[in-house]
C-alpha cells in the first residue's frame, strides 16, 4: 500500500525532519518581494503558428506566444530575453483557474509538452499553460553546450569543454550569474501579471517543484494550490545525499524481491550478493575484454538504471546478472553513453549557485563511502570551478513555510527524489499530503506507459484541493497498486 500522510498527522516520521529543520525560520525571506516597476512584462502573441518551437494539435485551442522580460531585474539597462509560452485552452463554457506546467532538470525544454495536451485530464475545465524556463532550449538565448554534450560521448576532457562553452556564452553577453532559480520565479510572476491571472495551480515535476516552492515563498497569495509531483525541496541537499538514496533505494527492490517467492527463488540473496561484489569492486577493480580502461563499482551500479517504473521492474534481474558477472550485462559498459537535449549552460548555472556551494560534498572535496566511491554531486565539483558564478544567499536553502494546498506524490523506488524528501518538503508546507505510490519511481504522474493513478489523483486533487486534504478517496487506484511484477528473465 502505499504511504499517505498529512501535516495535520504527528507521525514519528514527521517529528525526525521537524527535529532536523532549523527552528528558526527568516519570514521575511517569505513575504512577498516588492514588484519592480522599472519595466513591464510583455506577452507577444505569436500569429504565425509556424513561428512557434512547437506545434499544439489542431484540435485544440491555443494561444502561443512570448515573454519578454529582463535577463537582469537589478540592472535598468539589462538586455531582454525572450520566453516561449504556450497556453493550451480548455473548451469548457466556464473554466477554473489555470494550471501551469513546470518541467524539471534544471535544463529541460518544457514545451514538448504543449505538443500533448491530452495527456492532463484538467483541460476539462481549466487552461493549460506551459513555459520554456530561461536558458532552456528554445527560449532566447539558451545556454547550450554542444561542447560538453560532444565531451561526453567522445570521452574527451570536459572541463576544456565547459570553459569552452561558457567564453562562448560570454562572449555572446550572456550574463551566466542570471540563471537561476529565483529569477525564473520572477518570470513566472511576470508571465502571471502580463496575462491578468489573479491566481493559478502550480504543477511541477521534480526540480520543477522547487522552482513552484521558490515561487511560493514570494508569491503564494497567487497560488491556488500546488501538485509536487517528486519533490526536491530547497533544503534538501542532494550532492550529500544522492548516493546514499540510491543505494537506499537498490536495497529496497532487493528486498521487496525478497518478499515475493517467484523472484526470491530466481534471485536468491539479491541483496547481499550485489552489494558484496561492489565491495570487492572497490577493493580490487575489473578488467573486462574489449575495454581499455579497469571497472569501478560505480560503473556497475550505473547499468541498473532505476528512475522509471519500468527500471524497478527490471532492477532484479540486473542485480542479480552484474552480482554474477554476467557477460550480457556487463556488455552495456562498453556502449556510447547516452546524452539528452539539456541546456547544460543552465544546468551548470543553477547547481553551481545553488546547491553545491551549501553541500558537506564540496567541503569533504570527496565522493562519500557509499556504492564503492558513486559520485554523490549532480555535477562534477570541477565543473562548478570552471563555470565560475557566484553563490547565491543562503537563505535560498531554508525550509518554505506555507498553508498553500499541496499534494505531494512521491515514487516508492525513487532514488533521485526519495518519498523521505516529499516528507522534508511537507513538514513546513501545513495543509498538505503526502502519497508515495507503490512500485513506483522518478515522476509517478508522467510514467505514461503505467496504469495512470498518480495523474488520476493529481488531476482530482487540481478540482477540489481542500476535499481530498480533509477527507482523501481511499477509491483512487493509487492507493490499492499492488507489488511490482518484477522481470525474472530476459525472455519476459
Amino acid at each position: 500500500m502505499p504511504v499517505f500522510s498529512s501535516v495535520k498527522g504527528n507521525g514519528a516520521m514527521r517529528s525526525r525532519i521537524l527535529a532536523k529543520i532549523v527552528t528558526t525560520v527568516l519570514i521575511a525571506s517569505c513575504q512577498p518581494s516588492e514588484p519592480d516597476v522599472s519595466y513591464t512584462p510583455q506577452f507577444e502573441v505569436v500569429q504565425a503558428p509556424g513561428d512557434f518551437p512547437v506545434t499544439v494539435p489542431s484540435s485544440f485551442e491555443s494561444t502561443l506566444g512570448w515573454l519578454v522580460v529582463p535577463e537582469d531585474r537589478a540592472d535598468t539597462t539589462s538586455k531582454l530575453i525572450r520566453l516561449p509560452v504556450a497556453i493550451v485552452h480548455s473548451k469548457a463554457e466556464e473554466k477554473k483557474s489555470p494550471v501551469i506546467y513546470l518541467a524539471g532538470g534544471p535544463g529541460t525544454a518544457a514545451m514538448n509538452t504543449a505538443a500533448y495536451p491530452g495527456a492532463y485530464p484538467w483541460l476539462s475545465n481549466r487552461d493549460l499553460i506551459v513555459i520554456g524556463q530561461r536558458g532552456t532550449h528554445y527560449a532566447e538565448p539558451a545556454l547550450m553546450c554542444p561542447e560538453y554534450k560532444e565531451a561526453v560521448v567522445t570521452g574527451s576532457n570536459k572541463i576544456d569543454a565547459v570553459q569552452a562553452c561558457r567564453s562562448r556564452l560570454v562572449a555572446s553577453d550572456i550574463d551566466l550569474t542570471s540563471y537561476h532559480t529565483k529569477a525564473s520565479a520572477d518570470d513566472l510572476e511576470d508571465l502571471r501579471v502580463s496575462l491578468g491571472i489573479e491566481r493559478w495551480t502550480l504543477y511541477g515535476g521534480s526540480y520543477g517543484t522547487r522552482l513552484a516552492l521558490i515561487y511560493a515563498k514570494q508569491f503564494g497569495e497567487h497560488i491556488e494550490a500546488m501538485v509536487l509531483d517528486s519533490p526536491l525541496p530547497p533544503n534538501a541537499i542532494y550532492d550529500d545525499e544522492s548516493a546514499g538514496n540510491l543505494d537506499a533505494a537498490l536495497r529496497a527492490v532487493a528486498r521487496d524481491c525478497a518478499q515475493q517467492p517467484a523472484c526470491q527463488s530466481e534471485f536468491p540473496d539479491l541483496e547481499e550478493r550485489f552489494f558484496a561484489l561492489l565491495d570487492k569492486v572497490s577493493e580490487t577493480p575489473l578488467r573486462i575484454d574489449g575495454l581499455d580502461r579497469s571497472i569501478a563499482a560505480p560503473d556497475l551500479v550505473s547499468l541498473i538504471p532505476m528512475t522509471s517504473g519500468r527500471g524497478v521492474i527490471n532492477a532484479p534481474l540486473l542485480m542479480d546478472g552484474v552480482a554474477r558477472l554476467d557477460s550480457e550485462i556487463l556488455s552495456g559498459l562498453s556502449g556510447s553513453p547516452q546524452v539528452s537535449h539539456f541546456a547544460w549552460g543552465m544546468r551548470f548555472s543553477v547547481w553551481c549557485a545553488e546547491a553545491f556551494p551549501f553541500s558537506q560534498r564540496r567541503l569533504l572535496n570527496a565522493s562519500p563511502d557509499v556504492l564503492g566511491g558513486y559520485e554523490s554531486a549532480a555535477i562534477d565539483p570541477k565543473i562548478c570551478d570552471a563555470w565560475d558564478v557566484p553563490e547565491v544567499d543562503r537563505s535560498f536553502i531554508d525550509p518554505v513555510v506555507s498553508d498553500i494546498p499541496t499534494l505531494i506524490i512521491a515514487g516508492e523506488f525513487d532514488p533521485l527524489t526519495p518519498p523521505i524528501w516529499g516528507e522534508l518538503a511537507a513538514a513546513t508546507l501545513s495543509n498538505s499530503m503526502v502519497v508515495t505510490v507503490r512500485g513506483e519511481s522518478h515522476s509517478p504522474t508522467q510514467q505514461w506507459g503505467g496504469d495512470g493513478c498518480a495523474m488520476e489523483l493529481a488531476a482530482a486533487f487540481i478540482d477540489n484541493p481542500d476535499m481530498l486534504l480533509s477527507a482523501p478517496k481511499i477509491e483512487f487506484c493509487v492507493f490499492s497498486r499492488s507489488a511490482p511484477s518484477y522481470r525474472l528473465s530476459v525472455e519476459d
